[in-house]
């Protein structure tokens, strides 16, 4: 790829963890008895990132507990839960619109349905908060901590887009309407716990979807391998620093 478009790449990778970084902090900020400290904050996004890798699914991510200062662990705990929901559910919602337009062969109710799911998704957990007293005091912060997670979560995904349709187009011209429906729907492989950091299953997600729009399956690799490389690899080394000066907290 030309060095402009790898330039471009990081700085959009900057600002797609920065997001994160903040779906950190809204996640853990809905404990009304959070003391916010961005900077122990930050620490503890980025030596997430290594953690990742650690074992499949990146549950070992949660290790991040540790090295944030809390109410309790358990808070602590419930606020990864939460962050990663979120994630979750602006993978799914942006893949659940792709499949309403790439699926035409499927009936529309279900594919309705599956888009009208994924967008009530955060509201179900807002009523389950009412449902369980000891968390019923949570409501108000998460009611309004809300919109801005859902927010940061669907900038998230079209800046991860945005990315896929530069390196695609730098291989082979594409528009940028058939990229982003294709890789929302291979990006939703993200949320099967089954591969470490999503490595393989993404690649084969990748290779059917574009193969209908002309990419071969040695391209499509080699776009979602270069941006693993980019967003992923060498965040996680930069993390792997504070990770190993770290102090639990």
């Amino acid at each position: 790829m030309p060095m402009a478009v790898v330039s471009v790449l990081i700085c959009l990778s900057f600002l797609r963890h920065l997001a994160q970084y903040y779906n950190w902090l809204y996640s853990l900020s809905i404990n009304p008895d959070f003391t916010k400290n961005k900077a122990e904050v930050l620490r503890s996004y980025l030596i997430g990132l290594p953690l990742r890798f650690a074992v499949p699914g990146g549950a070992a991510s949660i290790g991040k507990i540790f090295f944030i200062s809390n109410s309790s662990r358990s808070a602590s705990f419930w606020s990864t839960a939460l962050e990663r929901g979120f994630m979750t559910w602006g993978t799914w919602t942006m893949a659940a619109m792709a499949a309403l337009v790439y699926y035409r062969n499927l009936a529309l109710g279900v594919r309705l349905l599956a888009v009208v799911f994924s967008l009530t998704l955060p509201l179900m957990l807002y009523l389950i908060l009412g449902l369980i007293p000891k968390w019923r005091f949570l409501k108000a912060s998460y009611i309004k901590k809300t919109p801005h997670m859902m927010s940061l979560q669907i900038v998230a995904n079209l800046i991860a887009y945005l990315q896929y349709w530069l390196i695609l187009n730098s291989i082979l011209s594409i528009g940028w309407w058939q990229s982003t429906i294709r890789m929302a729907l291979t990006q939703f492989s993200n949320s099967i716990p089954i591969t470490v950091a999503g490595l393989g299953l993404r690649e084969g997600f990748a290779i059917h979807f574009l193969k209908t729009a002309g990419i071969s399956a040695e391209q499509a690799v080699s776009a979602t391998l270069s941006l693993f490389f980019i967003q992923d690899v060498l965040p996680a080394l930069i993390g792997t620093y504070f990770l190993v000066r770290a102090k639990k907290v």
